[in-house]
């Protein structure tokens, strides 16, 4: 009997830990908000790495139904994982962005590492909200907030040496009404919507996986 009684906890304990590494929010498990991220990005993250696949750097994340509700984590890889993985990305991407490209439809495009997402009046280029070479591009994050990697000489405040790959964006509601951000400064036709990829600079070897959503 105690044999069995061993046997099945060990049992629980198992698939206690099986279930928790494949917990697609591994890395946000000591936020304080963690209940409440998971539930707004729940259907998002799969493709984010597991714990066993990767060290978590660095995260962010805002649930600002002013602005957007976003997720943004920088992982590091053992060498030959990043390597599969970078050729993963390659191939399932449905576009790819150089970070210093001179026209890209940045969600929050105004907002800097110095004014938190809430830009002044004199910060706003109205002009830059609507553009032709949008028509055939796809939202990316505003990466202002990771100041290791970020860079005011770029559109999507991102440093050169990474390249941005989308991998599913769409248009439309994806947040409860009450949810539901304005879109300020993105055109009309991508007023609501999100999308989701990742940041990657070979030089440094890290890999930043997002979702946006607005």
């Amino acid at each position: 009997m105690l044999k069995k009684v061993i046997y099945f906890c060990f049992l629980l304990l198992s698939l206690s830990c099986a279930s928790e590494s494949k917990d697609s929010f591994w890395f946000l498990k000591k936020d304080k908000d963690y209940s409440r991220i998971k539930s707004v990005f729940n259907d998002y993250i799969d493709f984010f790495p597991s714990q066993d696949q990767a060290k978590c750097k660095n995260y962010s994340w805002s649930l600002n139904s002013d602005r957007e509700y976003n997720i943004k984590a920088v992982f590091r890889f053992p060498d030959s994982t990043f390597t599969n993985i970078n050729a993963r990305i390659e191939n399932d991407a449905i576009v790819k962005y150089p970070s210093d490209k001179n026209c890209l439809l940045v969600l929050n495009r105004f907002a800097t590492h110095q004014n938190y997402g809430y830009p002044e009046k004199h910060e706003i280029d109205t002009n830059l909200i609507n553009r032709d070479c949008y028509d055939n591009l796809y939202p990316i994050p505003n990466f202002s907030n990771f100041s290791k990697y970020q860079s005011n000489e770029t559109e999507c405040k991102l440093t050169k040496d990474f390249t941005v790959y989308v991998l599913e964006a769409k248009t439309g509601k994806f947040l409860d009404r009450n949810k539901l951000t304005l879109g300020t400064y993105m055109p009309k036709n991508w007023k609501n919507g999100f999308s989701k990829g990742v940041a990657i600079s070979n030089e440094r070897e890290v890999i930043i996986f997002w979702v946006i959503i607005w």
